[in-house]
């Protein structure tokens, strides 16, 4: 065995011990993680995607009772998913979650256990599909790897390339016996020591095949938004949809909201105009009211 080969798998084994071990004294406890339910787990996965855990997980028991299966997600308007989505953000994710409940159904009811046929239903990428596949299936050849797992992995393999196709690759080919562990421990280290609001290098867990001998900062200033939040454009969109929860309204009501009066027409029109592309809201003569609304 070569010299090289030999320090790499002595280095993926001591990745193996170091996050088995924390995982076992410090790994969150999360409800999604003591069912083995498809739907509760895909749930998860699409309302964890960029929003926090602690908001999540009171949506996520919410959405459970309002619709405890495929078929009730289904059935249900894409208005009431919408507004039981509130306190989430990015809107579009509770519409293409209402499509992949109804392509689901038209499959047969139930998720198919295979990474390409899932990434062919609406609102499933590569990452989640994966995550399904590890979580839901402990499917051994699933790797899901977010931002936070990228950043882990390009930390302990500096040498290795960075593109996403080469650390999936890497994911792959380093993965234990137990990938359902190993990958939800992964999103923890990622999630509480590896996030892009900084890295303390001397306090992660994986400090030792960073090559840290003693705690070192190594914190990445944020950036600051060139323009403030309640000035974009996502804001602004959000509260159109805030509004519309409520009740249907017509445009010059709309527009005459606190928090929108101060648009300028083009831009109001414009945000109205990408809310219906998106398939959040529709309008209907002078009346804009969200989708399915009825």
């Amino acid at each position: 065995m070569k010299a090289s080969t030999r320090s790499t798998t002595g280095r993926v084994e001591e990745f193996h011990r170091i996050v088995f071990e924390w995982f076992a004294k410090h790994g969150r406890d999360l409800p999604w993680r003591r069912t083995t339910d498809p739907y509760a787990i895909a749930l998860s996965e699409i309302m964890s995607q960029q929003t926090q855990v602690d908001r999540v997980i009171p949506k996520w028991r919410a959405f459970l009772l309002a619709f405890p299966t495929w078929t009730d997600l289904a059935d249900a308007s894409t208005a009431d998913v919408i507004r039981l989505w509130q306190g989430l953000g990015y809107n579009r994710r509770a519409v293409m979650l209402h499509r992949l409940a109804k392509a689901v159904i038209d499959n047969g009811g139930e998720l198919p256990n295979d990474i390409d046929v899932m990434k062919e239903l609406p609102g499933i990428g590569d990452y989640t599909a994966n995550a399904i596949a590890t979580f839901a299936f402990r499917n051994s050849n699933a790797a899901p790897v977010d931002t936070n797992i990228s950043r882990i992995f390009r930390r302990v393999f500096p040498r290795h390339q960075s593109d996403p196709k080469s650390i999936q690759r890497l994911a792959q080919s380093i993965a234990p016996i137990d990938t359902w562990t190993w990958n939800h421990a992964l999103m923890d280290i990622g999630a509480l020591h590896c996030s892009s609001r900084g890295h303390v290098w001397g306090l992660c867990p994986l400090a030792p095949l960073h090559g840290s001998k003693e705690p070192k900062m190594a914190l990445q200033p944020l950036k600051k938004p060139l323009t403030p939040f309640k000035e974009t454009d996502r804001y602004f969109r959000g509260r159109i949809v805030d509004a519309l929860r409520e009740c249907p309204i017509t445009f010059k009501k709309l527009h005459s909201r606190s928090e929108l009066v101060n648009l300028d027409e083009v831009r109001f029109q414009t945000l109205i105009s990408k809310l219906v592309n998106g398939g959040v809201v529709e309008r209907r003569g002078n009346t804009v009211f969200l989708a399915g609304d009825r």
